[in-house]
């Protein structure tokens, strides 16, 4: 990396240091939380939620039409995948 980048890159990172730093001034001074209270790591490992729990959660965030559901295809080149299907496909007019 030639000098005129290095000098570039590490002026730049010094003004988002600063601009950082001005930033969590402003969340601290209205007593805005910005940090986390653990790394995602340990958040992760101690979560309260069991498996069941999770795949419920998921659902209720994640759902959607019942009449939309995925069907999978294989082509003659070997490819594969899913592609989405609903109750009234193929119909005219729909």
């Amino acid at each position: 990396m030639p000098d005129g980048d290095l000098d570039h890159v590490t002026h730049e990172l010094a003004q988002l240091r600063a601009e950082n730093a001005r930033l969590i001034g402003l969340l601290e001074a209205h007593s805005i939380a910005w940090r986390e209270a653990s790394s995602p790591s340990t958040q992760a490992a101690s979560s309260p939620f069991t498996t069941d729990d999770k795949v419920v959660l998921f659902g209720r965030l994640f759902r959607g039409r019942t009449d939309v559901y995925p069907i999978r295809w294989e082509s003659r080149a070997g490819k594969s995948g899913y592609s989405p299907a609903c109750a009234n496909e193929w119909r005219a007019g729909i």
